[in-house]
């Protein structure tokens, strides 16, 4: 019963601070949208920059993929795709942690207490 009230306490907070909370989240993102990140796989053999805002800016693959595509095997192409997939999933997964990071830093800063699980649903 006690875990509800503190619930419904730190909602009311929430939504009294909503506005303010808006308008950092966006102040957040805009800066966000040009911070890059990078990710990789295949110890180097490909990286993926992303945004921070979670888009692709670039896929770069080392000429040992290329060299290894050139067989044409499905199994070199299999790995290539693998490769590549795993390198954009990577770069991804730190654009959402550096966004958290960002987002819990601004709320931090503005005196906003967000409650567990909240900043996994903001990014």
């Amino acid at each position: 019963m006690f875990d509800k009230l503190k619930q419904a306490t730190q909602m009311a907070g929430m939504l009294k601070d909503l506005p303010k909370l808006q308008a950092k989240v966006e102040e957040v993102r805009s800066r966000l949208a040009n911070t890059r990140v990078e990710g990789g796989a295949g110890g180097g053999a490909v990286k993926a920059v992303a945004f921070c805002d979670l888009r692709i800016e670039s896929v770069t693959l080392d000429p040992s993929v290329f060299r290894g595509l050139a067989t044409g095997s499905s199994a070199d192409q299999s790995y290539a795709n693998r490769l590549v997939a795993e390198a954009v999933n990577d770069a991804l997964l730190r654009a959402r942690a550096r966004m958290a990071e960002e987002l819990s830093r601004a709320a931090s800063d503005s005196g906003i207490d967000l409650p567990p699980g909240m900043l996994e649903k903001l990014t």
